[in-house]
């Protein structure tokens, strides 16, 4: 095969990315071409008509609409206002205390819904506003927001772990048990931030003087408890084994609408709301899957996949450093590629050298999905800092600057979780 059939699909993509063609365009167009200058017209043709039945009709990739429709529904019911009013009552009177409710209340909205950017543009002129009439300066809250909003992508039901899933033929109930605790250490590290941040300079946080009753306290615990109670059915009925991911999800979805009905949070506004999102989402996710399918199918072709995984399963290095060169690469890549395009580009080339190299799928995907997390807060397209910036309506440099100290616990985390593979792997191994 002559290169430059390799090259030209190659350039185009990049090109129309330059562009700012959308992602899934960029896929399908690079790969039509590349498998007609290879393969020919008809092959191409024949390509991606087989890339569309095959991913709207496989089962694992259903649990996406779902798990996003399970999302859009507690995003439009205001389940957002009630995590905050929780976080922020069972905070306490220490110094910071509205930075650790922030911290918590974006955390567990992000991972109700699974989208750190419905978190930041949710939640973020909220908190930004409460913390800044306790006088918090405002770099604080800038940091807190972005940095807690991305473990959307972390905690179950998390769409990265589908897509990665799906990909790599890992099982998907695994992973999301996989990265609780994980989640739950970068939590605790950005709190720990804070504190170290606090320590250093007293004057970012007032200590509250605020006080709330016990019976305040539990009255907001009960608000948010049905919450509670769907992420453990989610996340301990896959667990134990009584359903699989794209059940989960089902029961899932099922199981939000039923609450919100009983406790009359829902609408025919709030619920045409949430559909129509899901289906805008949907499409756009299942878009991307197809040109990407597309793609793939021009790099099998080229035979690129695997000479790579040849090349670098055969370096005279300690797999470890590969190891970090690949993660440290999806930082920039990151930058300007929202996660799921970015796994549907690199891991059909990449995965295999992981497999190569003896590292645990599950370590993997967790170590690929925090460093996702960080390209949302880096410069100079972190996702997170954009959304903020834009429903806030505050400078883009304050919001990345703000952030910036945020980033050192999240990479001392992708440190920890490599240094302690045990950390991920400790649940998923209670499933055996």
């Amino acid at each position: 095969m002559s290169s430059i059939n390799m090259v030209i699909p190659i350039l185009i993509f990049v090109v129309l990315l330059v562009l700012r063609v959308h992602i899934a365009i960029c896929f399908a167009v690079a790969g039509i071409i590349g498998t007609t200058l290879i393969r020919g017209f008809d092959s191409s043709v024949t390509t991606l008509g087989l890339a569309v039945y095959s991913e709207t009709s496989n089962y694992i990739l259903l649990s996406i609409p779902l798990f996003v429709a399970m999302g859009d529904l507690l995003f439009f019911s205001g389940i957002s206002s009630l995590l905050y009013e929780f976080a922020f009552k069972w905070a306490g009177k220490m110094r910071g205390s509205l930075a650790y409710a922030t911290i918590i209340a974006c955390t567990a909205f992000g991972a109700c819904t699974g989208s750190s950017m419905a978190a930041v543009g949710t939640l973020g002129p909220v908190a930004l506003r409460e913390m800044e009439n306790y006088n918090y300066k405002s770099s604080l809250a800038y940091g807190c927001i972005t940095s807690a909003s991305s473990l959307g992508i972390m905690i179950p039901p998390s769409l990265a772990f589908i897509i990665y899933g799906y990909i790599c033929a890992v099982p998907i109930g695994p992973l999301f048990i996989a990265g609780i605790l994980p989640g739950i250490l970068v939590s605790l590290a950005l709190m720990a931030q804070v504190f170290i941040m606090l320590a250093r300079n007293p004057g970012l946080a007032p200590i509250s003087d605020v006080h709330f009753t016990f019976k305040e306290k539990m009255i907001s615990l009960v608000k948010v408890s049905w919450v509670v109670i769907l992420f453990i059915v989610i996340v301990g009925g896959l667990t134990v084994g009584i359903f699989t991911a794209t059940e989960a999800a089902g029961i899932g979805a099922f199981v939000t609408f039923i609450m919100l009905v009983v406790t009359k949070r829902i609408s025919w506004k709030v619920l045409t709301a949430a559909l129509k999102n899901t289906a805008k989402t949907s499409c756009m996710i299942f878009t991307i899957i197809i040109g990407a399918k597309v793609f793939n199918t021009f790099l099998g072709l080229t035979g690129l996949p695997g000479a790579f995984t040849e090349y670098m399963g055969n370096l005279p290095v300690s797999r470890y450093l590969v190891l970090s060169l690949i993660l440290f690469c999806y930082i920039p890549l990151g930058c300007f590629i929202d996660s799921i395009p970015m796994f549907l580009l690199t891991l059909p080339v990449i995965y295999p050298v992981i497999e190569k190299l003896g590292f645990d799928p599950l370590l993997f995907g967790v170590l690929i999905t925090l460093v996702a997390q960080i390209s949302l807060l880096t410069p100079p397209v972190g996702m997170n800092v954009y959304v903020l910036s834009g429903v806030s309506g505050r400078p883009l440099g304050d919001c990345f600057a703000g952030s910036a100290p945020f980033l050192i616990p999240m990479t001392l985390c992708v440190i920890i979780l490599v240094a302690f593979p045990q950390i991920s792997l400790f649940l998923p191994g209670l499933l055996k």
